[in-house]
């Protein structure tokens, strides 16, 4: 043998065998593997099974999930049970689903146990049908539970109910039902033909007399003398009713007939009473106090006052009439312009101005609100007090619309407030306080007061904040009088007196000033003096070297 060669062989072959898959040279022979978790539980074994068999079987899995409700039919002397093969809450099947067991009982809500276990859907993964036959003929609770191929048991799944039937159409031939094996009062609705087809007729009580009819012309309701009191027409679906309805309510359909109503008298409620086409509502004492007619609803109150939904007129309104009918007001909707919603309310109409139709309006539109009196006939005829809100400015005042002239209101916008018309006028209460005061906020630098002629542009009075007055004009005070006096004096060099009198001057003291109308000041006039001032003149001198007349023009102001 060379020793050599053979090594050599066998380093081939081992390198080989390393560089090839880990287990292709692996094997079990008649054994399996077990698979255990981390506490050491067996869970599985792969390969050789005791039975034989080979694979992988798993072992004390966790229970599988609740399965779907079962789809349970009723079937002669039993129930047919189905299962769709999916778990209530969605998830896949687990790998060791087994099958479902299908339980049984007459008891609703019950747990299930061996007592109740039906049977078994075995396929796995696509659901099945397990017939539960027989049955006893009451109602039956299913309940399905997943078993997992260690036995492990799921909850349960929804509860279904159903009941056995008891006869089906094989089960009976021609000629085996005879009236004698019918119990009496056995066959109800319920036991009969969705569709009844009868022959002629069908008839309850004397066919000669008192009885309903059935036939193919419809139904028929006859008297004790045998005239046809109702029918009901399959023809045209019409009714007829000879007599009258009570206590009846009447649903869908065309009525034709003169009237219906819940009683004869008293507190009721009628339906084309006198073939108007309305309903009414009568109150105990039978007086009409409701109304649902092609003029709209109307409810009368114990004092005669009625509220009235009017869809007739030129704008839909609710109107309140007063107790007698003879005067009433109103609010209504009005779409001016596509999508507006106005508001307007109008009160009843009253005597005033020599109109018979005067009345308040209120009136809230698109972005404004006006409350005024107008005219009920002559929505425009406004005369009296007015208040008109708008976006931008208030007015509150009065208006006519006949004078435009005698308008007078005060108009407020942003920041100024100020009054319009041909007076202003603020009358006070007699007390101490000021009639008009005036009163800047600090740091004020304008005026206090000013007066503005728009014709000139120009200001005619004005006080500023440290009370400096300006007047641009005449300026007439009643403590201020002013005039001229001519003195012609008697003697050259000798004074002589002119007197003025008449004056109505206030106060107690009086400061006059008095001067010559002279070109020689000293020279011709020597001088101008005043004296005994008084509230209603004084005497005024004058001294000259001639004897020419002199005027002395004056000026005297009350303290």
């Amino acid at each position: 043998m060379d020793i050599g060669r053979e090594l050599q062989n066998l380093r081939a072959r081992l390198a080989r065998v390393e560089a090839s898959a880990r287990l292709s040279h692996a094997s079990l022979d008649n054994t399996n593997i077990v698979v255990t978790d981390g506490t050491g539980t067996v869970r599985g074994r792969i390969g050789m099974q005791a039975d034989g068999t080979i694979g992988l079987i798993a072992v004390d899995g966790p229970a599988p999930g609740a399965p779907s409700a079962p789809v349970v039919t009723s079937t002669i002397g039993g129930l047919r049970v189905a299962w769709d093969g999916t778990l209530a809450d969605g998830s896949p099947l687990p790998a060791d689903f087994d099958h479902v067991a299908v339980h049984a009982a007459t008891t609703s809500g019950f747990t299930p146990s061996e007592a109740t276990f039906a049977g078994t859907i075995t396929r796995a993964g696509d659901g099945g049908m397990l017939p539960l036959i027989p049955l006893p003929y009451q109602t039956h609770y299913i309940q399905l539970t997943a078993v997992n191929t260690s036995g492990n048991a799921s909850s349960p799944s929804a509860e279904v109910a159903a009941t056995p039937v008891k006869v089906d159409g094989p089960d009976l031939e021609a000629g085996s039902v005879t009236a004698a094996t019918i119990q009496a009062g056995a066959v109800t609705a319920e036991k009969l033909e969705a569709v009844l087809q009868l022959v002629t007729r069908l008839v309850a009580g004397d066919p000669a007399a008192a009885r309903v009819e059935l036939n193919e012309d419809g139904l028929r309701v006859y008297n004790s003398s045998g005239v046809l009191m109702i029918q009901f027409n399959a023809a045209d679906g019409s009714a007829v009713f000879t007599g009258a309805i009570t206590g009846s309510t009447v649903t869908g359909g065309t009525i034709t007939g003169s009237e219906i109503q819940t009683a004869a008298s008293g507190q009721r409620i009628t339906l084309n009473e006198d073939d108007a086409n309305k309903i009414l509502v009568y109150n105990a004492s039978g007086t009409a106090i409701g109304e649902l007619s092609a003029q709209g609803l109307i409810l009368k109150g114990t004092t005669g006052a009625a509220m009235w939904l009017d869809p007739s007129a030129a704008l839909p309104q609710l109107r309140f009439d007063n107790a007698t009918g003879t005067n009433s007001a109103y609010m209504q909707m009005a779409e001016v312009n596509p999508g507006d919603a106005n508001l307007q309310s109008v009160t009843g109409q009253f005597t005033a101005d020599g109109f018979t139709d005067r009345a308040w309006r209120s009136y809230m539109g698109n972005d404004f609100a006006v409350t005024e009196r107008i005219r009920r006939g002559s929505s425009t005829a406004h005369r009296g007090g007015r208040i008109n809100l708008r976006a931008d400015y208030a007015e509150l005042g009065y208006m006519n619309s006949a004078v435009a002239a005698d308008a007078g209101y005060l108009l407020c916008q942003p920041g100024v407030a100020e009054t319009k018309g041909r007076h202003r006028v603020v009358p006070a209460a007699a007390s101490a306080d000021s009639v008009l005061f005036v009163q800047c906020a600090p740091g004020h630098t304008g005026h206090l007061v000013r007066v503005w002629d728009p014709d000139t542009s120009t200001c005619r009075f004005a006080v500023d904040k440290s009370g400096n007055t300006m007047i641009n004009g005449m300026l007439t005070a009643g403590n201020i009088a002013a005039g001229r006096i001519t003195i012609t004096p008697t003697a050259a060099n000798t004074p002589t007196s002119g007197t003025v009198s008449g004056l109505s001057l206030p106060g107690t003291g009086y400061r006059v000033v008095a001067t010559a109308v002279t070109s020689g000041p000293g020279t011709v006039v020597t001088g101008v003096g005043v004296t005994n001032e008084t509230s209603t003149g004084f005497t005024v001198w004058v001294t000259r070297v001639n004897t020419s007349a002199t005027s002395v023009n004056w000026i005297v102001i009350a303290t």
